[in-house]
């Protein structure tokens, strides 16, 4: 793992790719996790979006996503862009297409 930060009331944790590729970032139980190799700009769009994961309830997937993808470009939109355009890896874009069909 890499290093650790407090977000408002959650736990912010910057580790090593291996730990949650091919994401980019990760929410779970409290902690939003973030990729340390990632661009600054990047690392902050990502944890602003998972930040908002961990307070978000709804049961839509696309709904999560776009909510939380707002949340991060109101606050970091060149980290934002720039997260667009690392996601255009075919890797990615598999992952993309698993996420929706499973509904998730």
């Amino acid at each position: 793992m890499g290093r650790a930060a407090l977000g408002a009331e959650a736990m912010i944790k910057y580790v090593h790719k291996q730990c949650i590729y091919p994401y980019f970032g990760y929410a779970k139980d409290g902690v939003a996790y973030v990729r340390e190799d990632l661009p600054e700009s990047v690392q902050e769009f990502v944890k602003e979006h998972e930040l908002y994961h961990l307070q978000d309830r709804s049961k839509n997937v696309l709904w999560r996503e776009l909510k939380a993808n707002w949340a991060g470009f109101k606050k970091h939109p060149i980290g934002a862009l720039r997260c667009v355009w690392m996601s255009l890896s075919l890797t990615r874009l598999k992952l993309y297409l698993e996420r929706i069909e499973e509904g998730k």
